[in-house]
Protein backbone atom coordinates (compact mmCIF):
# COMPACT_ATOMS: atom_id res chain seq x y z
CA UNK A 1 0.00 0.00 0.00
CA UNK A 2 2.91 1.83 -0.59
CA UNK A 3 0.96 4.16 -2.76
CA UNK A 4 -2.26 4.47 -0.68
CA UNK A 5 -3.29 8.01 1.25
CA UNK A 6 -4.54 6.20 4.80
CA UNK A 7 -6.20 9.71 7.07
CA UNK A 8 -7.08 7.45 10.02
CA UNK A 9 -8.20 10.72 11.74
CA UNK A 10 -9.22 8.99 15.09
CA UNK A 11 -6.09 7.14 14.99
CA UNK A 12 -8.19 3.50 15.70
CA UNK A 13 -6.16 0.72 14.42
CA UNK A 14 -9.24 -1.39 13.49
CA UNK A 15 -11.06 1.36 11.77
CA UNK A 16 -9.22 0.63 8.08
CA UNK A 17 -8.94 -3.21 7.17
CA UNK A 18 -7.52 -4.08 3.84
CA UNK A 19 -7.62 -7.61 3.01
CA UNK A 20 -4.47 -9.78 1.14
CA UNK A 21 -3.58 -8.92 -2.62
CA UNK A 22 -5.86 -5.47 -2.41
CA UNK A 23 -3.48 -3.04 -3.94
CA UNK A 24 -4.82 0.88 -2.81
CA UNK A 25 -3.91 3.54 -4.91
CA UNK A 26 -6.29 6.10 -3.58
CA UNK A 27 -7.19 8.03 -0.53
CA UNK A 28 -8.85 5.83 2.62
CA UNK A 29 -10.30 8.27 5.22
CA UNK A 30 -12.16 7.76 8.61
CA UNK A 31 -13.20 10.55 10.39
CA UNK A 32 -12.37 11.97 14.02
CA UNK A 33 -15.57 11.25 15.44
CA UNK A 34 -16.29 7.61 13.65
CA UNK A 35 -16.05 5.13 10.52
CA UNK A 36 -14.62 2.28 9.36
CA UNK A 37 -13.21 0.93 6.03
CA UNK A 38 -12.94 -2.85 5.19
CA UNK A 39 -12.12 -3.95 1.82
CA UNK A 40 -11.77 -7.46 0.82
CA UNK A 41 -9.20 -9.56 -0.77
CA UNK A 42 -7.69 -9.21 -4.39
CA UNK A 43 -9.74 -5.69 -4.68
CA UNK A 44 -8.41 -2.49 -6.69
CA UNK A 45 -8.40 1.11 -5.48
CA UNK A 46 -7.51 3.38 -8.36
CA UNK A 47 -5.61 6.56 -8.00
CA UNK A 48 -7.00 9.90 -6.82
CA UNK A 49 -10.26 7.71 -5.24
CA UNK A 50 -11.20 8.56 -2.39
CA UNK A 51 -13.33 6.43 0.23
CA UNK A 52 -14.35 8.65 3.08
CA UNK A 53 -16.02 7.47 6.05
CA UNK A 54 -18.01 8.52 8.96
CA UNK A 55 -19.98 5.37 9.28
CA UNK A 56 -18.96 2.20 7.29
CA UNK A 57 -17.73 1.02 3.85
CA UNK A 58 -17.59 -2.27 3.55
CA UNK A 59 -16.16 -3.55 0.12
CA UNK A 60 -15.84 -7.27 -0.49
CA UNK A 61 -13.64 -9.47 -2.65
CA UNK A 62 -12.18 -8.99 -6.06
CA UNK A 63 -14.30 -5.61 -6.25
CA UNK A 64 -12.05 -2.84 -9.01
CA UNK A 65 -12.29 0.57 -8.54
CA UNK A 66 -10.94 2.66 -10.72
CA UNK A 67 -9.53 6.23 -11.11
CA UNK A 68 -11.15 9.53 -9.64
CA UNK A 69 -13.87 7.46 -8.26
CA UNK A 70 -15.55 8.59 -4.91
CA UNK A 71 -17.30 6.44 -2.24
CA UNK A 72 -18.97 9.25 0.72
CA UNK A 73 -20.87 7.38 3.66
CA UNK A 74 -21.64 10.43 4.79
CA UNK A 75 -23.02 14.29 4.03
CA UNK A 76 -19.92 16.12 5.24
CA UNK A 77 -21.73 19.50 6.05
CA UNK A 78 -24.42 20.71 7.17
CA UNK A 79 -27.49 22.57 4.03
CA UNK A 80 -27.46 25.13 6.86
CA UNK A 81 -24.97 28.35 6.02
CA UNK A 82 -23.96 29.45 9.49
CA UNK A 83 -23.36 25.14 10.35
CA UNK A 84 -21.31 24.66 7.77
CA UNK A 85 -18.95 27.78 8.95
CA UNK A 86 -18.92 26.28 12.63
CA UNK A 87 -17.66 23.38 11.45
CA UNK A 88 -15.23 24.80 9.20
CA UNK A 89 -13.85 27.03 12.02
CA UNK A 90 -13.61 23.87 14.35
CA UNK A 91 -11.42 21.97 11.60
CA UNK A 92 -9.16 24.86 11.43
CA UNK A 93 -8.55 26.14 15.15
CA UNK A 94 -9.05 22.97 16.93
CA UNK A 95 -8.59 20.03 14.41
CA UNK A 96 -11.56 17.64 12.85
CA UNK A 97 -14.36 17.07 15.32
CA UNK A 98 -14.37 13.94 18.22
CA UNK A 99 -18.40 13.45 18.19
CA UNK A 100 -20.94 13.12 16.43
CA UNK A 101 -22.63 16.18 18.38
CA UNK A 102 -20.13 18.48 16.79
CA UNK A 103 -21.34 18.23 13.45
CA UNK A 104 -25.31 19.34 13.72
CA UNK A 105 -26.72 19.04 10.29
CA UNK A 106 -24.34 16.03 9.29
CA UNK A 107 -25.65 12.47 8.33
CA UNK A 108 -24.31 9.58 7.19
CA UNK A 109 -25.57 5.96 6.02
CA UNK A 110 -23.74 2.39 5.68
CA UNK A 111 -21.91 1.94 1.95
CA UNK A 112 -22.04 -1.59 0.89
CA UNK A 113 -20.16 -3.01 -2.06
CA UNK A 114 -20.89 -6.87 -2.62
CA UNK A 115 -18.41 -9.00 -4.20
CA UNK A 116 -16.88 -8.69 -7.82
CA UNK A 117 -17.90 -5.31 -8.17
CA UNK A 118 -16.54 -2.95 -11.32
CA UNK A 119 -16.87 0.76 -10.46
CA UNK A 120 -15.67 2.79 -13.81
CA UNK A 121 -13.56 6.03 -13.82
CA UNK A 122 -14.98 8.92 -12.11
CA UNK A 123 -18.04 7.56 -10.40
CA UNK A 124 -19.94 8.74 -7.41
CA UNK A 125 -21.78 6.60 -5.05
CA UNK A 126 -23.09 8.72 -1.94
CA UNK A 127 -24.46 7.50 1.63
CA UNK A 128 -26.80 4.81 2.46
CA UNK A 129 -26.10 2.57 -1.11
CA UNK A 130 -25.53 -1.20 -1.55
CA UNK A 131 -24.12 -2.80 -5.00
CA UNK A 132 -24.96 -5.62 -5.47
CA UNK A 133 -22.66 -9.03 -6.57
CA UNK A 134 -21.19 -9.08 -9.97
CA UNK A 135 -22.38 -5.61 -10.78
CA UNK A 136 -21.01 -3.06 -12.88
CA UNK A 137 -20.96 0.82 -12.58
CA UNK A 138 -20.53 2.44 -15.76
CA UNK A 139 -18.17 5.87 -15.65
CA UNK A 140 -19.50 9.37 -14.74
CA UNK A 141 -22.46 7.78 -12.50
CA UNK A 142 -23.57 8.98 -9.58
CA UNK A 143 -24.97 6.08 -7.48
CA UNK A 144 -27.89 7.19 -4.94
CA UNK A 145 -29.85 4.25 -4.95
CA UNK A 146 -28.95 0.37 -3.99
CA UNK A 147 -28.04 -0.93 -7.19
CA UNK A 148 -29.72 -5.04 -7.60
CA UNK A 149 -27.10 -7.78 -8.48
CA UNK A 150 -25.58 -8.39 -12.20
CA UNK A 151 -26.86 -4.92 -13.00
CA UNK A 152 -24.77 -2.92 -15.48
CA UNK A 153 -26.03 0.82 -13.97
CA UNK A 154 -25.56 4.17 -16.29
CA UNK A 155 -26.63 7.20 -14.69
CA UNK A 156 -25.59 10.77 -15.58
CA UNK A 157 -28.00 12.85 -12.98
CA UNK A 158 -29.73 15.99 -14.74
CA UNK A 159 -29.18 19.04 -13.59
CA UNK A 160 -31.84 19.95 -10.82
CA UNK A 161 -31.71 23.15 -9.38
CA UNK A 162 -33.73 23.63 -6.15
CA UNK A 163 -33.41 26.98 -4.29
CA UNK A 164 -32.28 26.38 -1.23
CA UNK A 165 -35.05 28.05 0.28
CA UNK A 166 -37.34 25.04 -0.67
CA UNK A 167 -35.60 22.45 1.85
CA UNK A 168 -34.58 24.84 4.58
CA UNK A 169 -36.63 26.78 7.21
CA UNK A 170 -36.73 30.43 6.73
CA UNK A 171 -33.98 32.25 9.26
CA UNK A 172 -31.38 29.08 7.90
CA UNK A 173 -30.13 30.58 4.89
CA UNK A 174 -27.35 32.60 6.55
Amino acid sequence: MSEAIISNLAADPDAIVVGQNSHIRGQLLTYGHGGQITIGDWCYVGARSELWSMESISIGDRVLIAHDVNIHDGTAHSRVAAERHRHFRHIVERGHPTTAKQLPGVFSSAIVIEDDVWISFGVTILKGVTIGQGSIIAAGSVVTKDVPPQTLYRCQISPILTPLSAVLQPGQLT
